[in-house]
């Protein structure tokens, strides 16, 4: 079978071949392989090169802000206290301030007890649930801090990790920095296998990329960095869900840099079923319609007095990756089963070669820049079922950004409580 196969892609011709593997060129490749390489290529020259002449590659810990890390969470009595403990004393000139929303489960108390044995902890009990972002506005009259650090109250901080987050704010430009988020639980199950190797993959590499091109369009909720006075300018977090991004967007629209730290890094809790996987990117990807496509599509006109070519580079970015060509791509696979009957399973086969291709050459890109190889390889073994994971994420994609045009569903959901939906802007 295997022997027919090759004779049949020996047989095609090379425009058949291109028309056979029309996703990936399109979609995945420019998107995830290509600037990968590109970036890899450009700083292994650059690491050859200090080898060569003997320069230091240290990063030093030389820019040391005041901080304050809000801890806002909803019913996260059992890791609240595991969280704490990892912040608490990794930064000398740092406050914490832990912001429960309503909570029914004790996470206030837990937090109580914490604070009471532990200098520079704050507790601040919300009676109504507000939802995150009115639980991280909650934080801000309470610290002065220069800098402003978000951590998810179920997330774990690696060594360094507050000293690594703050040093691109030495650059008065920056208004926020991302930091890497990672898999704490990568094999609990085959879920949170692959999910592990995708935030290697997108997270700690695609954001790499995303940076040095000036397009970085997200800050992670579970932990990222803010410039209290960039957020005093766009006065702090706006309803959800995807505050995160609608953070961001505001920031660039103000004329801020939104910088990367990839090596201040979070472990933090995935998603252990395959629901709730699907309901979490759901919520991610309406984000793009209603931010990207609404809210801020302002950000792409040449005649704003905001306007940068970043920012439309940043939105071209995603009406094409994530809107026309995932589109596209569903379209592709239809014709191909319609149009491809017997030689469907062939074309199949030939476009997962090409996918797990990809995603061994990412492995190597990510062990390149990787602070535990060890680690990262035993979760990139997992590559070769990476195709299939990807075709239910954009399954999942194609289901929200579909129902978020078609609907607003976004403006619906459980994520904002139901009192604070009804009396925010529709976009």
């Amino acid at each position: 079978m295997f022997t027919d196969w090759i004779h049949w892609c020996s047989s095609i011709r090379s425009d058949e071949l291109l028309w056979a593997l029309t996703p990936l060129l399109l979609l995945d490749a420019p998107r995830y392989v290509l600037g990968s390489l590109v970036m890899w290529a450009c700083d292994f020259v650059s690491d050859i090169w200090r080898l060569l002449t003997g320069a230091t590659d240290a990063r030093p810990h030389e820019y040391c802000p005041s901080v304050c890390v809000v801890l806002a969470g909803l019913n996260e009595a059992d890791t609240i206290a595991s969280t704490l403990g990892s912040v608490w004393g990794s930064y000398p000139r740092m406050e914490i301030v832990v912001v429960d929303d309503g909570s029914t489960d004790g996470m206030a108390d837990v937090a109580t007890e914490f604070a009471l044995t532990h200098a520079n902890v704050l507790v601040i009990r919300k009676p109504r649930r507000g939802g995150k972002s009115s639980a991280l506005n909650a934080a801000l009259p309470f610290t002065q801090a220069e800098v402003i650090v978000c951590v998810d109250t179920d997330s774990h901080l690696g060594p360094g990790a507050i000293w690594e987050i703050v040093q691109p704010m030495a650059d008065p430009a920056v208004g926020a920095v991302s930091g890497t988020v990672i898999a704490r639980n990568p094999f609990l199950k085959l879920i949170t296998w692959l999910q592990a190797f995708e935030y290697l993959r997108s997270i700690f590499v695609g954001r790499m990329f995303a940076h040095r091109l000036d397009i970085l369009a997200i800050v992670s909720g579970a932990f990222g960095a803010f410039r209290r006075d960039a957020l005093q300018r766009v006065q702090g977090w706006d309803v959800g869900p995807g505050e995160d991004g609608d953070l961001v967007l505001r920031l660039r629209k103000a004329g801020y840099t939104i910088a990367l730290a990839p090596y201040a890094q979070c472990l933090t809790n995935l998603p252990v079923s395959w629901k709730r996987l699907f309901f979490q990117r759901r919520r991610w990807e309406w984000a793009t319609i209603t931010f990207n496509c609404r809210k801020h599509v302002d950000l792409a006109n040449p005649f704003a007095p905001h306007f940068r070519w970043s920012n439309l580079a940043m939105l071209v970015d995603s009406w094409l990756f994530s809107v026309v060509l995932l589109y596209a791509f569903w379209g592709y696979l239809g014709y191909l089963i319609w149009h491809s009957h017997e030689d469907l399973g062939k074309l199949l086969f030939l476009n997962y070669l090409a996918y797990a291709g990809i995603e061994i050459v990412n492995l190597l890109v990510v062990l390149y820049y990787s602070l535990d190889r060890r680690r990262d390889l035993c979760i990139g073994l997992v590559a070769p079922l990476m195709p299939f994971y990807y075709l239910f994420l954009k399954a999942a994609q194609v289901w929200a950004i579909t129902e978020e045009i078609l609907t607003r569903r976004s403006f619906r959901d459980n994520f904002v409580p139901e009192h604070v939906r009804a009396v925010t802007w529709h976009w």
